[in-house]
C-alpha cells in the first residue's frame, strides 16, 4: 500500500482513539452504571486499545504495540454481542448467550501478550492462524448480531424503538464490514483496510443512538431493576404466605371430611371451593416470578367449558357487580392445558370487565372451535379502550387504574403464551371491549 495511505490510516486510528475517549468520558459522567452503558463503555475501550496500538506500531515499529492492538480487536466482538443481546433480549437471562463469545474473545485477546514470551504462541499470532480463528470463532456471533437486530426492528411496535434499533443496526453493519477489510489483508485480497475509519463511524453512530435515546435506555434499565426486585419480593412473599396457606388448606380438607359425614353437600361444596382457591393462590405465588423465570405449566386434557363454569361460579360469591352470560359450545374438543393458571386468566378478564364497565356491567363469555384453535371470547358492554392505550395493555406495570400494579394482563398473556396460544383485544362497535383467547388443540 502507498506509504501516504498508510500514514493517513495511522492518523485515522488516532482519531478513533480520541473519539472513543470522549465517548467513554461522557458515558462515565452522564449515564448510570447499567449494563447497556457499561458494555458500550468497554466497546469504546476496546476500540481505543486496538487503534492506539496500531498507531504506535506504525510510528515506532515495536512489536509490543502490534500485540497490544490485538487485545482490543480480540475483545471487541464479545462486547458488541453483549451490548446487542442486552438491547434485543431485555427480558431474558443472557449469560448463556454471551458466555461463548467472551470465552473465544478472551482466548484470542490473551494470546498476543503471551506471544512475547512463548515462540509457539508467537507463531500462532504472527501467522494466518490467529486471523482464521477470529473468522471461525467470532464472525458467526457478529453476523448473528445483524440477524437479531433485523428481527427486532421487524417486531418493533413503536417508531422510537425502531429508531434506536436503526442506529445500532447501521453501526453494526459498518463495524463488521470495516473490520473484515482489515482481516482479509492476510489473504492478500486487494481491498483497502478500512478498520480504523470504520471504528470512527461505528462508535460515532452508536454514541449518537445511545445518547439520543438515553431516556429510553434509562427506562429499560429501571424496568430491569424493577423486575429483579419484584422477583426477589415475590420469592419472599411466597415463602411467608405458603405456611399459613398450608394450614388453611389442611383445615379446609378436614372440614370437608367432617361435612361429608354430616351429608351437608352444600357446605362441603364451599369447603372444596376454599381448597381449590388456596391451591390457585399458591400457584399464583409461584408463577408471579414469571418476570424473570419461565412459567411452570403442567398440561393435561382439560375441558375449557368446565374451567369457565367453575371460574364464573367463583364470582358469584364475590362482590363483583357484573352480569355474566355464558354461550359455551358443546362441540369444542379437550385442550392440553393447566386448569389452575387458565382459571387465573379468566378471573383476570372478568374482574377487568367489572372494573372497566362500572354499574350495569354485562359480560358474554363464548366458546367455539375453529381448527386448529379453541376460541374463548370475553365481550363486555363498557366504554372500550382508547386506541393509544390498546397497544400497551399487555405491558408489565402498565395500568390506568388508581390501584393495582398493572400485572394482571401481563401475567394472563404470559400464561396463554406458555400454552402456545394467543390473546387478542379489540374494541367493539358501538361500545365494549372484546378479548379473544386462542388455544391450540
Amino acid at each position: 500500500m502507498n506509504q501516504t495511505l498508510l500514514t493517513i490510516d495511522a492518523y485515522v486510528a488516532l482519531t478513533a482513539v480520541l473519539f472513543n475517549f470522549v465517548f467513554a468520558v461522557l458515558l462515565m459522567v452522564r449515564t448510570s452504571r447499567t449494563i447497556v452503558y457499561i458494555t458500550f463503555f468497554f466497546i469504546c475501550i476496546s476500540v481505543m486499545i486496538w487503534n492506539l496500538g496500531d498507531f504506535l506500531f506504525y510510528f515506532t515499529g515495536k512489536r509490543f504495540w502490534f500485540y497490544f492492538s490485538l487485545i482490543g480487536s480480540g475483545m471487541l466482538p464479545a462486547f458488541a454481542f453483549h451490548f446487542i443481546c442486552t438491547l434485543v433480549m431485555p427480558e431474558k437471562k443472557i449469560i448463556p448467550w454471551v458466555l461463548p463469545p467472551y470465552v473465544f474473545s478472551g482466548l484470542l485477546a490473551v494470546s498476543p501478550p503471551l506471544a512475547m514470551f512463548h515462540p509457539g504462541i508467537q507463531q500462532f499470532v504472527d501467522g494466518i492462524y490467529w486471523n482464521v480463528c477470529y473468522y471461525v470463532l467470532l464472525v458467526p456471533f457478529l453476523l448473528s448480531c445483524i440477524i437479531m437486530l433485523f428481527n427486532a426492528m421487524k417486531k418493533a411496535k413503536y417508531e422510537d424503538e425502531k429508531s434506536r434499533l436503526r442506529y445500532i443496526f447501521v453501526a453494526t453493519l459498518i463495524g463488521i464490514f470495516a473490520g473484515l477489510t482489515d482481516l482479509v489483508q492476510v489473504l492478500k485480497v486487494s481491498v483497502p483496510p478500512l478498520g480504523h475509519l470504520g471504528s470512527v463511524f461505528y462508535s460515532s453512530i452508536l454514541a449518537i443512538g445511545v445518547f439520543k435515546h438515553r431516556t429510553t435506555y434509562d427506562i429499560l434499565a429501571q424496568m430491569r431493576t424493577k423486575l429483579e426486585v419484584l422477583s426477589e419480593m415475590a420469592a419472599s412473599i411466597a415463602h411467608e404466605i405458603r405456611n399459613p396457606l398450608s394450614s388453611i388448606k389442611g383445615a379446609a380438607n378436614l372440614l370437608s371430611h367432617e361435612l361429608k359425614n354430616l351429608n351437608n353437600s352444600k357446605s362441603r361444596e364451599y369447603a372444596l371451593l376454599i381448597t381449590e382457591e388456596i391451591e390457585r393462590l399458591n400457584n399464583i405465588l409461584v408463577n408471579f416470578q414469571y418476570f424473570t423465570k419461565p412459567l411452570k405449566i403442567e398440561k393435561n386434557p382439560v375441558s375449557i367449558n368446565e374451567v369457565i363454569q367453575k371460574t364464573v361460579k367463583l364470582t358469584e360469591s364475590d362482590t363483583l357487580n357484573i352480569k355474566i352470560r355464558m354461550e359455551l359450545s358443546q362441540d369444542i374438543p379437550m385442550v392440553q392445558a393447566d386448569a389452575l393458571p387458565m382459571k387465573q386468566v379468566f378471573l383476570n378478564l372478568i374482574k377487568n370487565a367489572a372494573e372497566a364497565c362500572g354499574s350495569n356491567c354485562e359480560l358474554v363469555i363464548k366458546t367455539e372451535y375453529s381448527a386448529p384453535w379453541v376460541k374463548i371470547i370475553f365481550s363486555d358492554n363498557g366504554q372500550g379502550i382508547s386506541q393509544e392505550l390498546l397497544t400497551h395493555i399487555f405491558e408489565p406495570f402498565f395500568t390506568t387504574k388508581t390501584t393495582g400494579m398493572g400485572v394482571g394482563l401481563a401475567i394472563s398473556q404470559k400464561i396463554i403464551q406458555a400454552h402456545n396460544g394467543k390473546i387478542e383485544v379489540k374494541n367493539l362497535i358501538p361500545t365494549g371491549t372484546q378479548f379473544t383467547i386462542l388455544l391450540p388443540v
